[in-house]
């Protein structure tokens, strides 16, 4: 009898054993997933009309909202969208990390927060979330920016260069972000030679969603 009990309780203490083993495993297994996600930041801000808005975002990076430079600012307002590498670069490659990874490449398209290519003030304010990408690092913008170049202006390449170029765009790992403007002010603006009034915008209040995949930040510096 005392033989049979002793036995009971030793096939007990085994399952309490392997069932603490198995607990353990299995919270070091969420830890590992969890620290494999996405991890993401979010913020809020505004700017007003030719003021340039930077924002850190960690990695050695800052989100951008540059104001149109002259001499377009004379009847076009807004601004572009940018991911910039902190400091400065004397690259021009590496100076803007978004539009390399953002399509459409040509006549404007989420970066372009303004009344370029013929919008309205009112059309820009409202197309909201934009929603772009971006290079983490240097050397990963360099890249692309070398596949846009072969993909946009093919002629001094090979198709087998402009067909490999257009194969692997966007290939390299790559953040995202998304802007929403949550309020604003426009009014009539100067009509362009066109004779077109497309309003000008004056100011925002945005909020700006920006993730990064997993183990970012590993080739960040430029």
């Amino acid at each position: 009898m005392g033989e049979r009990t002793f036995r009971v309780g030793t096939r007990h203490e085994g399952s309490v054993k392997r069932a603490a083993i198995l607990w353990v495993f299995l919270v070091a297994l969420a830890s590992l997933s969890s620290g494999a996600q996405d991890h993401s930041i979010s913020f809020s801000g505004e700017v007003s009309q030719g003021q340039t808005f930077r924002k850190s975002i960690g990695h050695g990076l800052d989100f951008v909202l540059m104001p149109l430079p002259e001499p377009q600012s004379g009847d076009l307002t807004g601004w572009t969208i940018a991911v910039s590498p902190q400091g400065r670069s004397s690259d021009p490659e590496c100076k803007d990390f978004a539009w390399v990874v953002t399509p459409p490449y040509r006549f404007g398209n989420a970066l372009n927060l303004d009344t370029q290519y013929g919008k309205t003030a009112q059309e820009a304010v409202r197309a909201s979330p934009r929603e772009f990408s971006f290079a983490l690092n240097c050397s990963d913008s360099k890249t692309e920016h070398k596949r846009v170049e072969r993909v946009l202006w093919p002629y001094t390449y090979s198709q087998q260069d402009v067909d490999e170029a257009l194969a692997k765009l966007g290939s390299s790992p790559l953040g995202s972000g998304r802007l929403w403007i949550k309020r604003y002010r426009i009014t009539p603006g100067k009509k362009t030679e066109a004779g077109t009034d497309l309003g000008a915008i004056h100011w925002i209040k945005f909020k700006v969603e920006i993730k990064f995949p997993a183990r970012a930040g590993q080739k960040t510096k430029p």
